[in-house]
This record gives structure tokens, C-alpha cells and sequence, in this order.
């Protein structure tokens, strides 16, 4: 006897209701709900284990479980045995090494005035300041950290909620699967099931690799601050590795407090002054860093979970202020899977396939419109662009540490002290012009000289073309404006172009070190050659092989092309219009057809 079906009307009403009361089942038991994400968790992390386990001795899952339940319960046993002990006497030291460097700032005695527009600011009230503020922050987190440590180790309730809940999750998860598959449209189940392996894959990249990734910068910290003497350098390292929790702003505080214990301190055993020692231990802070990101990151984390740096602290702001410690150290991986999900959303109102890969750039190829904008002229760097790099540092490295052949082969060292070498372009550039800055030219000039094999730039009389490079610039100039810009001086330039047989005009602008300012890649090159060639930003497109290079382009409004056969990278262009592996990759974009470039001149 089948039963009247249910109005518009009265689903709405029902629906309506049933969402207002979990609303207030949720506010009723909010206290249960860090108990339950944490269960969730535990879920999530020893699922596989247990899974393993059941496969390789055909025992049930219930005796699966309890079996993991207890080895991992033994492990910590041993663990809280063997490092407890070390951990809490770190984080004493910790604690002391944070409340002196708060009264060393506090305590500090009227220094030098600084002139800003007229008014004279004090050095060391910046300095008191500060320790104000880190003395508010480091209360709060402690606090919250050690409330959130005594719920869970001293709640016997709660804990015991955790483990009987993620007992239960995990015995029966995979019926929780198939009813949730049964209770959806049958057209909507391939959506939920790739989705749901997009979520796991995000939340398992992150809570494995920020643990590994926590393990060795701590230990690398620990290693390096202990050999240049400072102090407590145990207890840095530990805030090093539980700051990689916080992505993005967790090493910037870490390296910031390390680099203040070392100006008040000094070092244990090196006979140099305060600041001089904060130098050295920033740079090895920003070494550190460099290795994380260029090495460490994508094969510990990968792509799927990094964010945007203005979204990740924006994020660990709110989850601080609002959900607490759990939520600061979730709130990367939930942003993630938000992403996922409103990338899944929008695809689907605009009818398209939600699970698509990376789109193929410009299918549909109109030469001269790239980015959506008519290109008139076009900029090229010179070294990695046009040239060839000098990659014997990165080969010479590599076969240092030939012993670890076994582990870590020839061709993986190469490409790692590679994406080294990249990485250190910023900051070398950053030196330089500080030194430009400070008017130190000769001492500019020679350091530019030192870094050219570190930034893979060979010499003038090694300096070779790419192929087809000559034909390609003849065929650009027939149609556009072409400019070059480079770190190089004029007379290296025109050494260079002597030797490969290059025509005295064949650009139309050219910008090198000599008509700069600051040496490092700037926008005020690029407006030089703007203004040359008379051009509007947006009708000029800019062609190069760093970060750098097209941020200069970003920031004037130019189309930007990043190549990967110099220092280039697919994941450090993600702003750019298009990405091609070489230069003579541009004529499929540029080279109009002769009745085309006809009606558009």
C-alpha cells in the first residue's frame, strides 16, 4: 500500500526543521565537538594501518583494531619514556629563553633616535614594544596550548570518548561508506567518490608531512644553531618544528625569535659581536627555509595543500581567534578542502567537467592575442632566456655527496642544488641592492661578480644562444617591437653580441645594468623600455625564466610568459598568461600569418 508523497510545501517545513535542530544539537553539545574532530582524526590516520593489518593475518577488524590500538599505544609508552623527559626540559628552556628575551626587550635603555619626517624615533622603544607584544602572544598560545593539553591527557572521559568513538568509526566505516553511497542519486555517486579521494589525499599529505616536515626542520635547526653556539638552540629547534604546523607564518616566527635570542645573546663560543651573529643566523634561518620550500615541501606536502600565503595567515588568524589551538593547527588543510569543494561548485553552475586537469593553455590560437590583450611588443631577459645557463656549481656539489648515491642519486642531487641555486636569486639580489642602496657600489659590483656562478650566469666568452634564438628575434622584429633587458653591463652585452654575430639592431630597446638603479630585476628597467618603445603595459608582453622577471611584468600590467628551460618552474608561475618550455616555443603565439600581420599594420 504505497502512502500520499509529501508536498513542496511540506519538505521544505521538514527539511527546515531538521536543519534547525542539529543547530541546536550542535550548540547544545559544543562541548563535544573537539572530542569528536579528534576522533574523526584518529579515524582517518589509522584506517590504512588497520586495513594492512587485517589483510596480511585475516584476523577480524575489531581484532585488527584493538591490535594497532595497542601498538600504537605502546609506542607512545616508549616515546614518553625515551623524549618526554628531553621535550619537557626544551620547553623549560623554552620558556626561560622566551621570558628573558621579553625582559632584555623591555628592559632596554633609551638608544639611538631615528629621524622620520621630522620626528625622532627611538630604537629600543620599537624594542620594548615588541617584547610587549610577544609577552601577550606567547601568554595566550601558552595558555590555550596547555588548557588543550590538560583536557586530553587529564579528561579520562574525553579520552576514552576519542578512543570508544574512533573504535567504532573504524569498524564500521566501511558500512558508513556504503550507506552514505546507497542514500545518494546514482548520478551523483562517481562526483562524492572522486571528491571524497581529493579530501583524503589533502588531509593525508598534511597531517603526514607537516609531522615529517616538523621532525627534520627541528632537527636541522638544531643541528646548524648548535655548531654557530646559540643558545638554547634545543629549544629553538623545538619551536621550529612545532611552528611547522603553522604554514607560511610558523617559520617566519620561529626564524624572527631565533634571530632577536641571537642580537641580545650573542654566540656560546664565536668571538664576533651581537649583530654580527644575528646576520649569520638569519641567513642560515632563510637557508632553512629555502630547503623546506624548494625540497622539502613538494615531496613531504606536495601542491594539493599549499595556499596562498595571504589566505593561510588570514585563515590562522581567524581559527586562533575563534576555534583555539585545534583550529589553528586544522585550518590549512580545511581551507584546502574548501577550495576543493567551491572549484567542484562553480564548475558544475558553469557546466563544466568538475574533475578536469589543468586546462591546455590557448587551444584555440589567435597569433599576437595572448592573455586576452594584442601584443605590440615584446621584452626578453637575456641569461636563461635567450642564453644558456652554467649549471658545473650544481654538478660540482652533487658530486660531493657521491656516498649517497644508494639513497639519494646523481640526477636527483643535480636537480635539487638546481632549484637551490633558483631559490637563491631573491636574496642575492636582495644584498646587492641593499649594498647599491647603502652606496656601496664597489662593494656591489665585486659581490655581483662572486654570485654569477651561483646564479648560474656564465662567463661573457662562454655565453651561448639557445637554438633557433636568431631566426626566432628576426621574425618577432618583422611584426613587433622587441626589447631586451639584462643584469649585465653594457659592455659585457656588447662583447657578447660581437661574438654570436648578433646585429647592433636587432632590438629595438635595450636596458642593462648600467642604465639601473638597483641591479636586482625591477619594474624601473621595464618602464624604461615602456617609454622607448612607446608602449602601453598591457600591449607588452614580458618573457622570462624567474619569478622575479614576470613579477616585474605583474606589477606594471605587462602579459607575462614564463619559460622552464632556464630556472623556471611550473609551480612559481602560477600569475603568468602562458608557460612554454623554450623561446622558440613564442612563434606558435606571435608569428602572425603574412595577410594577418598585413591587415593589422
Amino acid at each position: 500500500m504505497s502512502t500520499k508523497s509529501w508536498s513542496t510545501t511540506t519538505k521544505i517545513v521538514v527539511s527546515a526543521s531538521l536543519g534547525l535542530l542539529a543547530v541546536l544539537l550542535l550548540y547544545a553539545f559544543r562541548v563535544m565537538i573537539q572530542p569528536t574532530i579528534i576522533a574523526l582524526l584518529l579515524t582517518f590516520v589509522l584506517y590504512q594501518p588497520v586495513s594492512w593489518v587485517q589483510q596480511r593475518t585475516g584476523w577480524s577488524r575489531a581484532t585488527s583494531i584493538v591490535a594497532v590500538y595497542l601498538l600504537v599505544i605502546s609506542i607512545l609508552i616508549v616515546m614518553v619514556a625515551i623524549f618526554v623527559p628531553r621535550v619537557v626540559s626544551s620547553f623549560e628552556s623554552l620558556v626561560i629563553l622566551l621570558e628573558t628575551l621579553v625582559n632584555d626587550l623591555q628592559s632596554a635603555a633609551p638608544g639611538p633616535l631615528l629621524p622620520i619626517f621630522g620626528t625622532s624615533l627611538s630604537v629600543n622603544s620599537l624594542l620594548q614594544q615588541l617584547g610587549t607584544v610577544i609577552q601577550s602572544v606567547l601568554s595566550q598560545a601558552g595558555a590555550g596550548a596547555l588548557g588543550l593539553a590538560a583536557t586530553f591527557t587529564t579528561g579520562v572521559l574525553a579520552t576514552l570518548y576519542v578512543l570508544v568513538l574512533g573504535f567504532w568509526l573504524l569498524k564500521d566505516i566501511i558500512k558508513l561508506q556504503r550507506m552514505v553511497m546507497n542514500a545518494l542519486p546514482s548520478d551523483y555517486r562517481d562526483d562524492v567518490q572522486r571528491l571524497s579521494q581529493e579530501l583524503g589525499a589533502i588531509w593525508m599529505a598534511f597531517l603526514r608531512g607537516q609531522l615529517v616536515l616538523g621532525l627534520v626542520i627541528g632537527s636541522i635547526t638544531w643541528i646548524i644553531m648548535s655548531i654557530v653556539g646559540l643558545p638554547n638552540a634545543a629549544a629553538l629547534a623545538l619551536l621550529a618544528g612545532v611552528l611547522e604546523f603553522l604554514p607560511t607564518v610558523g617559520p617566519g616566527i620561529s626564524g624572527a625569535i631565533g634571530t632577536l635570542v641571537a642580537l641580545l645573546q650573542g654566540s656560546t663560543w664565536l668571538p664576533i659581536g651581537h649583530f654580527p651573529f644575528a646576520i649569520i643566523v638569519l641567513i642560515f634561518y632563510v637557508f632553512i627555509t629555502q630547503v623546506e620550500s624548494v625540497y622539502l615541501i613538494p615531496r613531504l606536502v606536495g601542491r594539493r595543500v599549499r595556499l596562498h600565503p595571504a589566505v593561510t595567515f588570514t585563515g590562522i588568524i581567524s581559527a586562533a581567534l575563534v576555534f583555539g589551538v585545534l583550529g589553528v593547527l586544522l585550518i590549512t588543510p580545511t581551507i584546502a578542502s574548501v577550495r576543493i569543494l567551491l572549484i567542484y561548485v562553480f564548475r558544475k553552475l558553469r557546466d563544466l567537467e568538475p574533475f578536469e586537469s589543468t586546462q591546455r593553455q590557448n587551444e584555440i590560437q589567435i597569433p599576437g592575442l595572448i592573455g586576452g590583450h594584442w601584443i605590440e611588443g615584446v621584452v626578453f631577459d637575456l641569461d636563461g632566456t635567450l642564453t644558456h645557463l652554467d649549471w658545473s656549481l650544481a654538478s660540482e656539489l652533487a658530486q660531493r655527496f657521491g656516498r649517497l648515491e644508494r639513497i639519494w642519486p646523481l640526477e636527483k642531487r643535480e636537480l635539487f642544488f638546481r632549484r637551490f641555486m633558483a631559490s637563491m636569486e631573491g636574496p642575492s639580489l636582495a644584498v646587492i641592492s641593499l649594498l647599491s642602496w647603502l652606496r656601496l657600489h664597489e662593494d656591489a659590483r665585486r659581490l655581483t661578480r662572486r654570485l654569477q656562478r651561483v646564479r648560474a650566469f656564465p662567463s661573457t666568452e662562454t655565453q651561448q644562444l639557445r637554438e633557433g634564438v636568431p631566426d626566432l628575434l628576426i621574425e618577432l622584429r618583422q611584426q613587433y617591437k622587441v626589447a631586451l633587458i639584462t643584469t649585465r653591463s653594457r659592455q659585457e652585452l656588447d662583447s657578447f653580441f660581437q661574438r654570436a654575430d648578433l646585429p647592433a639592431d636587432l632590438f629595438d630597446a635595450i636596458v642593462t645594468r648600467d642604465d639601473l638603479r638597483k641591479p636586482s630585476p625591477n619594474s624601473e628597467g621595464l618602464m624604461n623600455v615602456l617609454e622607448i618603445l612607446n608602449l602601453p603595459a598591457e600591449a607588452c608582453l614580458v618573457v622570462g625564466d624567474t619569478e622575479l622577471q614576470l613579477r616585474v611584468g605583474e606589477a606594471v600590467g605587462a602579459v607575462q610568459v614564463g619559460l622552464l628551460c632556464g630556472m623556471g618552474a611550473t609551480q612559481n608561475f602560477s600569475s603568468a598568461d602562458l608557460i612554454l618550455d623554450l623561446p622558440t616555443d613564442l612563434s606558435a603565439y606571435l608569428n602572425r600569418p603574412q595577410v594577418m600581420a598585413k591587415l593589422w599594420s
